[in-house]
């Protein structure tokens, strides 16, 4: 593959993501759009969306949140992830494939609040803070519990089985499997600090 093309949208998995398009933008911030963008799309710096370039990869843009990050597919060679990159320079490896990720957004819709009460990136302070956001989440949005269960019913998406640490696990315990370079030059980094930095793919 040559980079920056667009990779192919899998279904059925993306066809039935679309069937609930609404409940996944407004309660869980996953706006998907209609059609996968590619690369080129955002190679040019502008105000309002994160421009970036991953150097040697395959890549489209599945999606977006309400404050501008966007969901970005990687493939090089025999890696694949999952990214979301936000306005501040960020990039957040969520998963292998879309399933996963998508069953880690809708586990914690709050993620992104979550590492930034708890920028260490320490399993307790995680936990800790991810029952506060919780509780948070369930006063404002009480349907938040029953729209989780339809959607892991309607998707077929994976178990899993400790959210918070599967979190850890890909934002804080490995380096984003690929490099993500802004146009500007600078490389977006992890919103977490870790006490050792990690190594990542070049």
């Amino acid at each position: 593959m040559k980079p920056e093309t667009l990779l192919p949208v899998r279904e059925p998995f993306w066809s039935r993501v679309r069937e609930v398009w609404d409940v996944l933008a407004f309660t869980f911030d996953f706006d998907v759009f209609e059609q996968a963008l590619g690369a080129e799309a955002y190679a040019t710096p502008a105000p309002w969306v994160p421009a970036f370039v991953v150097p040697s990869a395959s890549v489209s843009v599945v999606g977006r949140d309400g404050t501008g990050g966007l969901y970005v597919s990687c493939e090089r060679g025999q890696q694949r992830c999952c990214l979301h990159l936000d306005t501040q320079g960020n990039a957040v490896c969520i998963g292998e494939d879309w399933p996963q990720a998508v069953a880690l957004l809708v586990a914690l819709p709050y993620w992104p609040e979550l590492l930034a009460h708890c920028p260490s990136g320490e399993l307790s302070g995680l936990r800790a803070a991810a029952q506060r956001l919780e509780r948070e989440a369930c006063e404002d949005l009480p349907a938040l519990p029953a729209a989780r269960q339809e959607l892991r019913a309607f998707l077929a998406l994976p178990g899993l089985a400790d959210p918070v640490l599967r979190l850890k696990q890909l934002a804080v315990d490995q380096a984003v499997p690929v490099t993500v370079w802004s146009p500007h030059g600078w490389r977006y980094t992890s919103p977490v600090r870790r006490s050792e930095p990690l190594v990542g793919s070049a």
